[in-house]
């Protein structure tokens, strides 16, 4: 792999030659002008201007663009991300990012090391500070919600085509069983601790009619939810 040392801000092209490699260090690319063609092992994208992908150390990856093309990269030694961030596409810039991507390519032009590095902390900063407040954590937090793929990578700032891998690796099931399973776990305790209406219980674990909530239960317990109730309620 590729080894860096010091911070790396500039302009490139891609020829229309597919370039694999892996590099030690993390790399940041916002398209500026036409479009590049990415593959890794999980996926394959087609990165857009107003779009920004991240690439973390070690992770194999394979780019060309068949148009003319010109990417405002940020190369920063591994370092500078303390912890483990997944390869990730933001879709169309926040502000946040639309700023980033203004301030790295005036640095383009000062070429200030100083000024850079500040600028490198600063990314690294507010990375890690997204990382603590990530999907997992917001799906627990609202289960009474209708979560969508779309929503939840954009909350880590990831391409939806990443993000069931990526959220895999992180619990062991896929977006949709980890929150069938938060969800029948919260109703098992409702239903056992609480006096709440079934309407209410089945609300707050994102159903928005009795009936609904009634043939999902069965369909996971085998049971109603009525019954599930009565069951604990005799043995007391």
């Amino acid at each position: 792999m590729d080894s860096l040392q010091h911070l790396i801000c500039e302009r490139r092209t891609y020829s229309h030659i597919f370039d694999s490699h892996t590099h030690s260090y993390c790399q940041m690319l916002f398209p500026l002008e036409g479009q590049l063609d990415l593959e890794t092992e999980s996926c394959e994208i087609r990165l857009k201007p107003d779009q920004m992908l991240y690439i973390p150390p070690g992770h194999e990856h394979r780019f060309r663009s068949l148009e003319r093309n010109e990417c405002l990269v940020l190369d920063m030694p591994a370092y500078f991300l303390k912890g483990s961030f997944e390869p990730g596409v933001i879709n169309k810039l926040d502000s946040f990012w639309a700023s980033i991507r203004f301030l790295l390519t005036e640095e383009t032009k000062q070429q200030s090391v100083h000024s850079l590095s500040l600028l490198a902390e600063y990314i690294a900063e507010k990375m890690q500070e997204s990382a603590a407040n990530d999907s997992i954590a917001y799906i627990r937090r609202n289960l009474s919600k209708t979560f969508t793929i779309k929503e939840l990578a954009a909350m880590e700032h990831y391409h939806p085509a990443y993000y069931s891998d990526w959220f895999k690796r992180q619990t062991g099931k896929s977006p949709k069983a980890y929150i069938a399973e938060l969800r029948m776990k919260k109703a098992e305790q409702m239903l056992i601790e609480t006096k709440d209406r079934l309407t209410d219980i089945g609300y707050e674990v994102g159903f928005q009619n009795l009936s609904s909530f009634t043939r999902w239960f069965v369909r996971h317990k085998g049971i109603t939810p009525r019954a599930y109730r009565n069951t604990f309620q005799t043995d007391k």
